[in-house]
């Protein structure tokens, strides 16, 4: 009997969550520093109090809720409330969005929307980069040109803008907003606005990946380089995610959204959205949406606290990592959110994996939420050994 399923090549299964289950298997005595997410001292994901409280609202109401399909685009309430956390409460932009599923699902409806906005098909990215980027680029038709994101060790914007210069071709451009994912290092205010001014002179369009709102310095900052974008006239997606911010990993609220000149390129671009996210899973569920409102509209104040401890925490943690640890390894963690990448070679990822039970990506990010305080300098103390 035909067997296709004999022609399929064997593939190798994602590398972060692979070494993930390793470090789950390994039991209490590994350190885990793989998958972003926030943990407490015995390695349990953190549920926000405020989210906690936004959770017990909404459970009573659920044997009585329609489970009908719900808008293609979303619900509209967490649709408004996303804006108005990434844009402002009275914000004068006109924006189209849809509710997606997580970050990941937001990028790729707006790099499906972006594609149609360039029919070239170039887009510039960064390396490092979030590991999921280029997958999802290519899978929307995208040919990468990819550029160096550090120089000595910290962001730059000159090879974007030497490649900018190089052509007058329309192009896409993808771009990481705060908390940056490997690294944790942002392009400082001076560095966004160098860029734009180039960006001002050529036919591309910008897709900003805005993950982690309110992980870096607060809801507004974080915000404040989409501003600048929007505000020189560069055409712009974003795309944004409560997985971290409301610590829904699971239940995987998103948004994708564009800013546009008027209510009738809105009404259209919404469309579009709807034809996208009709091809790649119909609808976003609504659970965190659901979630997201309540905390939105009862618990706003609570969430904001809840986000400044997380944030005193992850910097309390960085901290003692810079420390405890050698040069190169301070320039690297003096960065911002969950991440940053270690200078270890593939090699001494290994090695501490194996003699060592500390556990990090192959490229040696490393999710510093996720490692215990308590743990802090026996990582600082075998990562330092391994690294002699």
């Amino acid at each position: 009997m035909h067997n296709p399923f004999a022609t399929l090549p064997v593939p190798t299964p994602d590398p972060l969550f692979a070494i993930a289950a390793e470090a789950q298997a390994a039991g209490k005595a590994a350190i885990n520093g793989t998958i972003g997410m926030y943990m407490d001292e015995d390695g349990n994901v953190i549920v926000f109090p405020s989210v906690q409280k936004a959770i017990a609202d909404i459970a009573p109401t659920l044997p009585t809720q329609s489970y009908g399909y719900p808008p293609l685009l979303g619900l509209p309430g967490f649709r408004t409330a996303v804006e108005r956390l990434i844009f402002g409460n009275k914000h004068p932009y006109t924006v189209a969005s849809i509710a997606s599923t997580g970050g990941t699902g937001a990028l790729a409806i707006n790099l499906r929307l972006l594609k149609m906005l360039v029919p070239s098909g170039t887009i510039i990215v960064q390396s490092p980069l979030w590991a999921n980027h280029p997958p999802l680029c290519t899978s929307a038709g995208f040919t990468m040109s990819d550029v160096p994101y550090l120089k000595n060790g910290l962001p730059t914007v000159e090879p974007i803008i030497a490649t900018l210069q190089q052509t007058n071709a329309p192009m896409g451009l993808l771009l990481q907003v705060g908390a940056h994912n490997p690294t944790g290092l942002d392009l400082t205010t001076d560095q966004w606005k160098e860029l734009i001014s180039v960006l001002k002179k050529k036919e591309c369009t910008v897709l900003l990946d805005f993950a982690y709102q309110g992980l870096k310095e607060g809801i507004e900052d974080d915000a404040a380089p989409i501003h600048l974008f929007i505000q020189a006239g560069i055409p712009t997606l974003i795309t944004w995610s409560a997985a971290k911010n409301h610590a829904l990993y699971s239940l995987r609220p998103g948004l994708a959204c564009a800013v546009v000149p008027d209510t009738k390129m809105k009404a259209i671009v919404e469309t579009h959205y709807s034809r996208i996210t009709r091809m790649l899973h119909s609808v976003s569920s609504t659970m965190g949406q659901m979630i997201v409102i309540r905390v939105q509209e009862k618990y706003r104040t609570e969430w904001e606290q809840d986000l400044n401890v997380a944030r005193a925490i992850i910097g309390r943690k960085r901290q003692m990592m810079i420390d405890g640890l050698p040069e190169p390894f301070k320039t690297a963690l003096r960065g911002y959110g969950l991440f940053a990448m270690l200078p270890l070679t593939s090699a001494q990822v290994q090695q501490l994996k194996n003699d060592e039970k500390v556990f990090l990506a192959h490229d040696g990010r490393i999710n510093v939420a996720g490692i215990p305080e308590a743990r802090i300098p026996e990582f600082c103390e075998k990562v330092a050994r391994i690294s002699m």
